[in-house]
């Protein structure tokens, strides 16, 4: 009896070894198919996967100008893309937990002070479900080593846009986080800044300088723009620039179907286009 011990031992092993790389092919398996049934793409310059589900029809006006009350995403992060990297938005974010997990979230209030939440399902542990970043904040997510993806919603209040959002950090980023949280050291907000360190993408500007690239998307400021953000773009662009062109670069192979929907939707608000290649 005791001789069959070792061998039970044995086999009990092999079969936790087998489970567990089974769950681990499973995981991989269902972030390659969210991807795909999903559409998600990649994020430009801050990193992740994404799709715009809605932008809101409804219209505020703050800041001096209008806008989309709101917007929604899919925003994803896996073994590929484990990083989405520092950006500041001038909206509030609600990012709310779909699947997988967990997933580390780093805020920079404009106080100087920050704070690391998990996002996941272990409320015990102080996990959340649901983590908010209010107007004003930087933050970066950074997906948990034992996990294979993380999907979320996030909610922007008003509605995001690329003149609303920075993405990137420099050194007086730096120095002022630095040593807020045990976290906080100059190497570890590097990380979170990522390839963007040195600089800035996105902000306010007086010109539209827009590029449509031979995959279709078209972007402004380095980030990716649909079909209804172009048109909100426009709109503001007419609005605050009155008889100023918008500068358009069609990248070699961009769709000609894309190209002419962005000439006709300037068009039909009264806006020239100025077409480099």
């Amino acid at each position: 009896m005791r001789s069959s011990w070792p061998l039970n031992a044995t086999a009990m092993a092999l079969i936790y070894w087998f489970l567990a790389c089974t769950a681990v092919a499973d995981d991989a398996s269902r972030s390659r198919e969210l991807v795909e049934e999903l559409d998600l793409r990649f994020l430009n310059v801050e990193a992740g996967l994404f799709n715009v589900v809605r932008v809101s029809d409804l219209q505020i006006e703050i800041g001096g100008e209008n806008s989309a009350a709101s917007n929604v995403i899919y925003l994803m992060l896996n073994r590929d893309q484990p990083i989405n990297y520092i950006q500041w938005l001038y909206s509030d974010d609600y990012q709310i937990l779909i699947e997988g997990g967990p997933a580390d979230y780093y805020l920079f209030y404009q106080d100087g002070s920050t704070e690391k939440i998990t996002m996941g399902r272990d409320l015990a542990a102080g996990d959340r479900m649901i983590v908010p970043a209010p107007g004003g904040t930087a933050k970066a997510i950074v997906l948990r080593d034992e996990a294979d993806y993380v999907l979320m919603g996030s909610v922007l209040s008003p509605a995001w846009s690329p003149h609303w959002a920075r993405i990137g950090g420099d050194q007086v980023f730096v120095d002022k986080y630095r040593g807020s949280s045990d976290w906080a050291d100059e190497d570890f907000i590097k990380k979170l800044i990522g390839p963007n360190f040195g600089h800035y993408v996105g902000g306010e500007t007086d010109e539209l300088a827009l590029t449509i690239m031979p995959d279709g998307q078209t972007i402004w400021l380095e980030m990716q723009l649909t079909d209804v953000q172009l048109r909100h773009q426009l709109e503001r662009f007419e609005a605050q620039q009155p008889g100023n062109p918008v500068t358009l670069q069609v990248a070699a192979g961009a769709p000609e179907s894309v190209v002419k929907f962005v000439m006709d939707a300037a068009a039909k608000i009264g806006l020239e286009v100025t077409v480099t290649n």
